[in-house]
Parts: C-alpha cells; structure tokens; sequence
C-alpha cells in the first residue's frame, strides 16, 4: 500500500508542476486548463492521505 500512496504523490507532483508550466508559460493548454491539473493534484494527494488513514498497520 505504500508504494501506491507513493505513486500517488508522485502524480500530484507531476501534475502540480504541468498546471504551473501551463499558467505561467502563456502557452496553450493541454488537454485541461491549468486549474484542472491542480485539482487533480489536490484529489491525488486526498486518496493518498486516505488511504493512510486507512491502512490497518500503524
């Protein structure tokens, strides 16, 4: 399970720093508006903290 949550933080990072390069590079976006990638990186941090809340070894 950790290597999940791992991933998973590892994915809100990536998907953090595309929504910053897309905000600030005055680019054109890919596939979503920058705040779309941002709320993917704050729904991809909310399931990894979840799941080690729920995780039954502490």
């Amino acid at each position: 399970m950790k290597p999940f949550c791992w991933l998973l933080i590892t994915l809100a990072a990536v998907a953090f720093v595309v929504g910053a390069a897309l905000a600030f590079g005055g680019g054109h976006t890919w596939m979503l508006a920058p705040q779309g990638y941002w709320r993917g990186a704050m729904g991809f941090l909310a399931f990894a903290i979840a799941l080690r809340l729920m995780d039954e070894r502490r």
